[in-house]
């Protein structure tokens, strides 16, 4: 199936700042088993297209980091996990990242424990002291999990080097020889 861009070399073309792009991470990340400061891993899940031209294939590698884990608590309180995709190898160097933004949510039992509360209220035995027991859910990312981030700064690809160049000196008189 012919694609819809126009492949282009990589390193070619400029990444404005803010381009959004996707990636996704390899490891499973949660609340109840990251900790804040953690690195992980991440890949670029879908190429970088730039006015119809593809500036950046899918599989680049990178980094992302665990900037807030708390475990799930008493009386439903969820678990808390805040992540930050901070850089992806480009054209042999990092390319800075931001605002990633994942879909899933840790989920609270918070309205439980109101309700049993409120029904403790009501009833002739204490009971409200159960809701106390009663644990949110954890966050948990499983590797492959997708999210959106965006280009930190305007990405300018490094400069070709001429092909009419030469790489090594040859003019050189004080350049040593090595004959051996």
């Amino acid at each position: 199936m012919p694609s819809s861009t126009n492949a282009a070399p990589a390193c070619q073309h400029a990444i404005p700042a803010l381009t959004p792009i996707v990636v996704e991470t390899l490891v499973d990340l949660g609340s109840a088993v990251s900790r804040s400061l953690d690195t992980f891993p991440i890949r670029l899940a879908e190429p970088v297209v730039v006015d119809g031209h593809e500036v950046l294939p899918a599989g680049s590698t990178g980094e992302g980091e665990v900037v807030h884990a708390k475990k799930s608590g008493g009386s439903g309180t969820p678990g808390e996990l805040v992540l930050a995709a901070r850089w992806l190898e480009a054209c042999g160097t990092r390319l800075r990242l931001r605002s990633m933004h994942v879909a899933l949510a840790g989920q609270g039992a918070v309205a439980t424990v109101n309700a049993i509360n409120a029904g403790a209220a009501l009833a002739p035995v204490p009971i409200g002291l159960v809701g106390f027991a009663i644990r949110g859910r954890n966050v948990l990312y499983p590797a492959g999990t997708r999210a959106t981030a965006k280009i930190a700064v305007r990405f300018e690809p490094p400069e070709p080097i001429p092909e009419d160049q030469d790489l090594l000196p040859t003019s050189n008189p004080d350049a040593a020889v090595y004959e051996g």
